[in-house]
């Protein structure tokens, strides 16, 4: 196995379960991927190039992976880059943008999609940062309560690691 397509556990600082959507640019809207299949979905640290098994092209050390819960096949397998967009539309659904690659999340929870963002964050940070050092493990989704304040803004975007509110963007 090669461990840039087949990340073990211990490469996630996430996992989640969730719906992949993928934007469909002519009607404006967005399709839940395969179906509308339950996923779950991470984010994996990949190997740095020296380590690797065999050698890969791409720069980012970070992937967004959803292998899908029945047969555990890959339905979402997305580069995350220091240019990477950002938006949480509602508290159970965030999209992102990397190049010209729209995706999407329907979260089963709020506390999911908490989960999730902070991941995401955590890559990107370590991105800017040029991080290859293992990062500490976040807060796993199931010591989330559903108390667990979340202030709702109409969105936030990650652009290289800050935030900025948006929303007259449209994705």
């Amino acid at each position: 196995m090669i461990e840039e397509t087949h990340p073990n556990d211990d490469s996630y600082i996430v996992r989640v379960k969730a719906v992949v959507m993928t934007r469909d640019d002519s009607s404006g809207g967005w399709l839940a991927q395969d179906g509308g299949a339950l996923t779950r979905v991470g984010v994996c640290r990949l190997l740095p190039p020296e380590l690797a098994p065999v050698p890969t092209s791409s720069s980012s050390q970070f992937l967004i992976r959803g292998e899908r819960l029945r047969d555990k096949q890959v339905i979402l397998d997305c580069p995350l880059r220091k240019d990477l967009v950002y938006t949480i539309a509602t508290p159970t659904f965030h999209h992102w943008k990397v190049e010209d690659r729209k995706c999407g999340l329907s979260f089963q929870s709020p506390a999911d999609a908490r989960a999730f963002d902070r991941g995401v964050r955590k890559a990107i940070e370590d991105l800017a940062e040029g991080s290859t050092t293992s990062s500490t493990a976040l807060q796993n989704e199931a010591e989330l309560g559903d108390d667990d304040v979340f202030t709702h803004v109409s969105s936030l975007c990650l652009y290289f690691g800050s935030f900025t509110t948006g929303g007259s963007e449209s994705y």
